[in-house]
């Protein structure tokens, strides 16, 4: 009777228990590491904490993994601390931590690592235990959910939750090591590699893993970001290698696995060392290089072999950083890259193997890939690190605002302030006034504002009329207080007084009803017509007020386009000086902005305002000039692009730089052509060919004329169309 039970424990419900658990957790591990990734770019990667985070993740992760991989036998005093402490974090974690890691990360922090250390040590010690049946089931649940991330990119689940559920999954494998009994199911559990006692197979084991490790450090090296097709790669090689070394018929194929293992180390090694043609190569690469790992993996590898693979590992990736970053000639280089063979090739000469002719062919095949097709990287991001500016000016001047004040703290507002590039932390907002905006990242800035007014820190946010809101976001913006100014509101908390007024300088009579009827819900054209209209048709306070609220207007987008020049957005910088001229004609300090960014800028059309301002300023007028005529020219605007060419030639001759005047003469006569002008241009013409009988240009130009005057007088009559007969 205990038999049959046994039998059923042993072989049935505890093996489907493990396999469901060990896929179960390279599932969710692997999809915590994808939303994770996504939630980290949010974080300040240069502050002091996260490089703490990340010890603490490693440090305490090896921990646990070296004390399941070399202690069997854990004490039950730990398993039961840890125990006891997964409870009660999953318990905080499902009670009190907030949707966004962001949140709890800034808020949080030193719980933060307390439960990283803790996860951590317990996800290293089920690492530690991966191997048999655990590791194939860990390495397919790993595979799944990176053949699914590719088809389902748009994945959304808060992070908290895949916390919760992989502390749970920890639990059941800490109470299956608590109560399992040292005899079940160790028939089961206990496979082994036909061929993973052979010592010949050692060296490929060993080349494969060295050369994959620093292939993957390299990788996030040259191109950092998720990895999803390498995590796949790797995965499902690893899993079908080991699947293929459990076949019994092929450890008589010794001769035949020992020549295909050289040849895939061989085309691993001739991919890793191409390194300029990566991008093409790493899939090929990642499987060749785990599915030689997950096949010739031994039944039992002791410790030192795993450190000549961590040496071998950075000696791998130590040469390639250095014959990248070092600029050598090529032929030391290339010399060089040569130390690579010995790296791949010395195990097999540590091998007890009569053989000597494979082992020189194999070290003669490597130095020739070498001395052929060595090449550092190229795929290292050349990228620019572009900032997206947010370009929502307000005329934040008619209120009383002084934003450069050091009471307040800026994230990612439509203020023309310089704002922080991560949501400030809880230490950097004591005793200050956050101010912030709803650009971008609205469900974490929705979470770090209800963070925010949980715990009663005062904020601002700053919201332009002119974008419209998510649903999200005007959901949290409902629960707190709004203050109206024309052409944008500002939130706050009901626990803050109100925060600002209209300025001082605009009335707070009746006159400010008037202007508040006009400008309410007016745009910038609108408004710009209201106060000109009532600047011409009123007169005394009204006339003066109007006067007034231009000039903040103006200053208002002023201050725009001065932050934006300052910040290298010479774009963003030009449109917010056409905004600014709509209220008042820019001034010295502005053209001479609009000047310096026109020059880092492709001419467009709605920039012809400004440079006319800046035609009307002598140190401007040459450059203004010069970039008006072939942007009338463009439009079809050939009055203004002759009256502008016309102006800068006299500019020329009173200056008596009559070679820059007579090359205007050429564009007087490419403007004639445009415009089929023959009766202007011919004479001019004409008269330069006789001056210059030599010159190519004016005989080229004056036969040009000849040609289009006569297809011009042809006349092409239509023949009459003859009667047809009839037969």
């Amino acid at each position: 009777m205990d038999s049959p039970w046994k039998r059923f424990w042993e072989t049935g419900l505890f093996p489907f228990l493990e396999i469901s658990l060990g896929l179960s957790l390279g599932y969710t591990l692997s999809f915590l590491f994808f939303v994770a990734s996504n939630e980290l770019r949010l974080v300040d990667t240069s502050d002091t904490s996260f490089p703490v985070l990340q010890a603490v993740l490693l440090v305490f992760f090896g921990f646990g993994f070296l004390l399941r991989k070399y202690v069997p036998k854990a004490p039950k005093t730990l398993l039961l601390f840890l125990f006891s402490g997964n409870t009660l974090l999953l318990v905080w974690v499902y009670l009190y931590a907030s949707s966004e890691f962001l949140i709890d990360y800034i808020f949080s922090f030193q719980f933060i690592l307390l439960s990283s250390a803790l996860t951590s040590f317990n996800t290293g010690m089920y690492c530690g235990s991966i191997k048999d049946f655990r590791s194939l089931s860990f390495a397919l649940g790993i595979t799944l959910f990176t053949f699914y991330s590719l088809f389902d990119i748009g994945i959304i689940v808060p992070l908290n939750t895949l916390i919760v559920v992989l502390l749970f999954l920890l639990e059941v494998y800490l109470s299956s090591i608590f109560f399992k009994q040292p005899s079940f199911s160790i028939r089961f559990y206990k496979i082994r590699s036909k061929i993973g006692n052979h010592p010949f197979f050692t060296p490929f084991y060993r080349s494969a893993l060295s050369m994959l490790i620093a292939y993957l450090g390299l990788h996030l090296y040259f191109q950092p970001g998720p990895k999803i097709p390498v995590i796949l790669s790797i995965s499902f090689a690893l899993f079908m290698g080991r699947i293929l070394s459990l076949v019994n018929g092929i450890r008589r194929e010794t001769k035949a696995i020992y020549l295909i293992g050289r040849i895939l180390l061989l085309t691993g090694f001739f991919f890793f060392i191409y390194q300029s043609y990566w991008n093409y190569f790493y899939i090929a690469l990642c499987i060749i290089l785990a599915g030689l790992v997950g096949f010739f993996k031994p039944n039992n590898t002791k410790v030192s072999e795993y450190a000549f693979v961590a040496l071998e590992a950075v000696a791998y990736f130590g040469l390639s950083l250095l014959l990248y970053h070092w600029n050598l000639p090529i032929s030391l280089r290339t010399l060089l890259a040569l130390l690579f063979v010995p790296i791949v090739s010395y195990q097999f000469f540590r091998t007890r193997s009569t053989v000597k002719i494979p082992k020189y062919a194999f070290v003669g095949i490597s130095g020739l890939s070498v001395l052929f097709f060595f090449y550092p990287p190229s795929i290292r991001s050349t990228t620019p690190f572009s900032k997206k500016e947010i370009y929502e000016p307000i005329p934040f001047k008619i209120s009383n605002i002084e934003i450069a004040k050091k009471d307040y703290i800026f994230y990612r507002t439509i203020l023309p302030q310089e704002s922080k590039s991560f949501l400030p932390k809880e230490s950097e907002i004591e005793d200050k006034v956050v101010i912030l905006g709803l650009v971008e990242n609205t469900t974490q800035m929705i979470s770090y504002i209800e963070k925010l007014r949980k715990e009663n820190h005062k904020f601002i946010i700053f919201v332009s009329r002119k974008k419209n809101q998510t649903s999200t976001a005007t959901n949290a913006l409902s629960l707190l207080k709004r203050q109206s100014f024309w052409g944008y509101d500002i939130y706050f908390p009901a626990y803050m007084e109100r925060p600002f007024q209209f300025s001082d300088l605009i009335p707070k009579d009746w006159r400010f009803k008037y202007f508040q009827d006009k400008l309410e819900n007016a745009d910038t054209n609108e408004i710009r017509l209201q106060l000109e209209n009532t600047i011409r048709y009123s007169s005394g306070d009204l006339r003066k007020d109007a006067l007034t609220i231009k000039r903040l207007y103006y200053e208002s987008y002023a201050e725009y386009a001065k932050y934006y020049f300052r910040i290298g957005q010479n774009k963003l910088a030009l449109d917010a000086i056409i905004l600014a001229r709509k209220f008042e004609n820019p001034d010295i300090e502005l053209l001479r902005i609009a000047y310096n960014s026109l020059k880092f800028t492709s001419p467009e059309p709605e920039f012809i305002p400004i440079l006319e301002d800046l035609s009307l300023q002598n140190e401007f007028k040459e450059f203004a000039w010069n970039t008006l005529i072939p942007m009338f020219e463009s439009i079809g605007d050939w009055k203004n692009a002759l009256f502008t060419m016309e102006s800068l030639e006299r500019y020329y001759r009173d200056k008596n730089e009559i070679s820059l005047a007579k090359e205007l003469e050429l564009v007087r006569v490419r403007l004639y052509l445009n415009q089929e002008n023959w009766k202007d241009a011919e004479p001019l013409i004409n008269q330069r060919a006789k001056e210059n009988p030599d010159s190519v240009i004016w005989e080229r130009l004056k036969n040009e004329v000849l040609e289009k005057k006569e297809s011009a007088k042809r006349v092409y009559q239509r023949p009459e169309a003859r009667e047809a007969r009839i037969q």
